[in-house]
């Protein structure tokens, strides 16, 4: 068969092809060699962050960063003892810092989740500065390396709860108030699992909810002219107390991968891998076929459910 009429065509599709692939890789590893415009939400340095889940893990190294970076800091948990612990600490390390905390459990909402505000708007009246950053991070799995069928009926609502239904409460309640100041961004804290992984379907379920929030937030935000900025951080291992391993290269602390976060504001993109590392691991996603991915993905879930049982028995 004489191919010479094609080859014209397939070796532009082919050039095209190659371009676009060069110019999507390169977008995404400038995004971090990008300024952040994290400043421009503190050009008093009088203004307000709220951090949900900050008691431990990411949320407080968010916490300690933005304090570091200038910030007031409203700490979000549901253990007031251990708010109160991590407010002491934050106060000790930034004197020159403002430390309150808001205490509600994520589990079981009702309607009281709207006063939130009220407390917020009684900070600031109290206090001055703007409300003028929002950072979703609190999380977690409650069940994690299990199958779906073995979920009971309140762990799969703990779950969403946790991972969706509060980040969209506290948002909407909130949307008001950041909208009041000079400018604002909301950051929700995703996770590589949303791709999709085996012995964690709901988590997985949710960091998906997680990412299209994020990106209808953005689009809803910009057609009605607010002005805040909405940015989606995924994440993948994080050295915590939750998650005890060896910290490294691909595997940084929980303030580390805050710091990368928060560097990550301004870039101009809706969802960003938080931290370069995980993102050059992340490109395996681009590259690899799904069914390659998710083989790799269960041997190692599968390993870590054995390692949790192995734990679980010997306490």
């Amino acid at each position: 068969m004489d191919l010479s009429p094609w080859q014209t065509p397939l070796s532009y599709i082919g050039l095209a092809t190659l371009a676009y692939t060069t110019l999507k890789f390169t977008r995404s590893a400038t995004t971090f060699l990008l300024p952040t415009s994290l400043n421009t939400y503190n050009r008093t340095k009088n203004n307000w962050a709220l951090v949900t889940g900050a008691s431990d893990g990411i949320g407080f190294g968010f916490s300690q960063e933005l304090c570091a970076r200038g910030f007031n800091v409203i700490l979000h948990g549901r253990n007031r003892a251990k708010l109160d612990t991590r407010a002491a600490e934050l106060r000790a390390e930034f004197p020159t810092r403002r430390v309150e905390i808001v205490v509600r459990d994520v589990v079981g909402l009702t309607v009281d989740v709207d006063e939130i505000a009220v407390e917020v708007k009684c900070i600031l009246e109290a206090q001055g500065g703007e409300l003028s950053v929002l950072i979703n991070n609190v999380g977690g799995e409650v069940r994690p390396y299990t199958v779906l069928s073995d979920y009971s009926f309140e762990e799969v609502e703990r779950t969403i709860s946790m991972n969706a239904g509060f980040m969209t409460q506290i948002t909407r309640v909130l949307l008001p108030v950041l909208e009041a100041g000079s400018g604002a961004v909301i950051t929700n804290v995703s996770s590589v699992s949303a791709f999709g992984m085996p012995y964690i379907s709901v988590y997985a379920s949710t960091k998906g909810f997680v990412d299209t929030f994020t990106k209808a937030l953005e689009a809803e935000c910009k057609a009605e002219k607010r002005n805040i900025e909405v940015l989606g951080l995924r994440v993948g291992q994080v050295k915590t107390a939750g998650f005890d391993v060896q910290a490294g290269l691909f595997v940084p602390d929980a303030r580390t991968l805050a710091s990368a976060g928060l560097n990550r504001v301004g870039c101009g993109r809706v969802i960003v891998w938080a931290y370069f590392w995980h993102w050059l691991q992340g490109l395996s996603f681009d590259i690899l076929p799904r069914s390659m991915l998710m083989m790799i993905s269960s041997k190692k879930l599968m390993a870590l459910k054995k390692e949790e049982e192995e734990k679980a028995k010997n306490r």
